[in-house]
């Protein structure tokens, strides 16, 4: 007989658990029900309600993705589409004006036998720029 009554004591107080964890969740529930209906009734706009629901620390972890993700498209504002027009037509004209004008300045001869202009890197022979000396 103690045996049973101990099995009873034990299904009692795991179903005392479950009856305390549903009262919580109920009054989690309502809570947010109350939101709901203060936002209904028109105590705040859309925004505020979502806000409020992902602020709130006792919504679930999903209820706050739901709102955030909802309301994040008011919140942060996109960039501005812009339409970039050109007139590839008119921009052509003025290429070819340029090209006909550097064509029309003289050209003078190429010298094949000038020395070499000094390089980038600031050797003017061959060979210089290219290091501090021969490897020995």
């Amino acid at each position: 007989m103690s045996d049973d009554c101990e099995q009873y004591r034990e299904i009692a107080r795991l179903q005392y658990e479950e009856i305390e964890r549903l009262r919580a969740l109920i009054k989690q529930r309502d809570t947010e029900l109350d939101v709901l209906v203060g936002w209904i009734a028109g105590d705040q706009d859309a925004l505020s309600a979502l806000q409020a629901v992902y602020a709130d620390p006792r919504s679930s972890p999903a209820n706050k993705i739901k709102a955030a993700a909802s309301a994040i498209a008011f919140e942060r504002s996109k960039p501005a589409s812009v339409t970039v027009v050109v007139d590839f037509k008119r921009t052509l004209e003025l290429q070819k004006a340029e090209w006909a004008a550097q064509d029309a300045q003289p050209k003078l001869p190429l010298d094949l036998d000038a020395p070499p202009s000094p390089t980038v890197l600031g050797g003017d022979q061959e060979g210089e720029a290219l290091g501090p000396g021969p490897a020995a």
